[in-house]
């Protein structure tokens, strides 16, 4: 008896040792929590109730301004969003949430991802989770959230670092007991943000400056070959967990739309099968008596898309997100006065006419000796047809030449036994247009010896 009570106590030390090395070892090497705990912090600190919020993950923190939103609308918004979270992580951020706040509306932005990811990635995980007050909300996130298998990388969070140098950890345990961030958010610390350029500016809003080095968007050399979004990767884990995001709006008495944010215009015609798979996702909104807007198709009497409002292939930069933020306030406003918001939207056939230019442009090539022949691609509107002109880049005199002007035909055959290193251009444009500004290009060193490249 004596011998197992003390191996019972043994247990119970060892249990304790692991947990309490465990929480050492996270504060040691997990970083400083950012926009993720700031948003959390400020979300239960707000002593107003937020009457519209926006949730999801990337596609709202960044695209939507919460600030223009509020001054727009004169109402208080915020953005409850977290990079890469998926629809069972948006469900029991929204559950803390409603135990704080009873927000009128909820606007969740969705991409196709949400509806065919196979898991929520660890990190995104303990991003939000190790900041909840609720236990239970924590526990029931976790096993939730943890059926690909990585329970231990969600349960010990310092399993997914890998430490640089021990100055690293030294600076991280300073950081931790800083006290910007231990108190964070003290009075007058979110207003100080709000006008900064860039980074975190409060509200849940992470602004991209376009004059950054990646602030704005480069449309040129871009490979962009068409692709498919199947339908059958819809995966019904995804579709389950809207489902109880929805009803968990109904219990809080707040509505909740679907919103997809806009999308440099080649993330559309890239995708064969896009408004196959877009009207699916409005069918299953529709099937749960969610109403869905996919402001990739809306008229530009309501918001016209510019090339210079994107910081990535998916995300706004500030400038974009101030338009959006504009329109989508003027949108919401509209659709509380009961207006038909059906008549704002393209259908399939009228937004592939709607686009009159080049998107994007490439080549593919093959080679035979010196002999290169080239095929020129691109994708553009339905009403557009492309031409395409061939200049060769010499890497050793630094001059160009047109070895072949505009033309419609998209290829073209060239010897290159006079030249030893170079690339060649493609520039793509809708046949006719002097407007050098609607001109994609793409380069590409074509002087290897490879003898095939497509």
């Amino acid at each position: 008896m004596r011998n197992f009570k003390y191996k019972w106590f043994s247990g119970i030390i060892f249990i304790m040792v692991f947990i309490i090395l465990s929480y050492g070892l996270a504060f040691a090497l997990v970083p400083k929590g950012n926009y993720s705990r700031m948003t959390m912090r400020e979300m239960y600190s707000e002593k107003k109730d937020f009457d519209v919020v926006f949730a999801g993950a990337s596609l709202s923190q960044r695209d939507i301004n919460p600030y223009i939103m509020d001054k727009e609308l004169g109402e208080n918004t915020f953005n409850y969003a977290f990079s890469q979270q998926m629809f069972v992580g948006t469900y029991y951020s929204l559950k803390e949430l409603f135990s704080y706040h009873k927000p009128k509306l909820i606007v969740l932005t969705v991409d196709p991802d949400n509806f065919t990811s196979k898991e929520e990635k660890p990190i995104v995980f303990l991003s939000v989770s190790l900041y909840m007050k609720s236990f239970l909300n924590k526990l029931e996130y976790y096993f939730s959230s943890s059926q690909d298998g990585s329970y231990l990388d969600r349960l010990f969070p310092w399993r997914g670092y890998d430490v640089k140098s021990p100055l690293d950890v030294v600076n991280n345990i300073y950081g931790k007991f800083d006290s910007f961030y231990t108190d964070y958010p003290k009075p007058g610390q979110v207003e100080a943000m709000e006008n900064n350029k860039s980074g975190y500016v409060g509200k849940g809003f992470n602004k991209v400056d376009p004059s950054d080095q990646k602030g704005t968007l480069n449309y040129d050399n871009l490979k962009l070959p068409p692709a498919n979004k199947n339908i059958g990767d819809i995966n019904s884990k995804d579709t389950e967990y809207l489902k109880k995001i929805s009803e968990l709006c109904k219990e809080n008495n707040c509505e909740l739309i679907l919103l997809t944010t806009p999308f440099p215009t080649f993330q559309i015609l890239r995708v064969k099968n896009y408004f196959e798979f877009d009207n699916k996702v409005a069918e299953i909104a529709k099937n749960l008596n969610i109403q869905y807007y996919n402001y990739n198709l809306i008229k530009p009497e309501v918001f016209k898309l510019k090339n210079n409002y994107f910081s990535d292939t998916e995300h706004l930069n500030a400038i974009g997100a101030e338009a959006f933020s504009k329109s989508l306030a003027a949108f919401i406003k509209k659709r509380q006065n009961g207006d038909d918001m059906s008549k704002y939207f393209y259908k399939q056939d009228e937004y592939y006419a709607s686009i009159d230019y080049v998107s994007s442009a490439w080549f593919n090539w093959k080679k035979n000796g010196s002999i290169i022949t080239l095929s020129g691609d691109s994708l553009h509107g339905s009403k557009v047809t492309p031409e395409y002109q061939f200049v060769l880049l010499d890497s050793e005199t630094g001059q160009e030449h047109i070895i072949r002007d505009y033309d419609k035909n998209p290829d073209f055959v060239f010897d290159s036994k006079s030249y030893k290193k170079f690339k060649i251009r493609v520039n793509a444009r809708a046949k006719g247009s002097n407007n050098n500004e609607a001109i994609r290009h793409y380069d590409e060193d074509v002087s290897k010896e490879e003898s095939y490249k497509r």
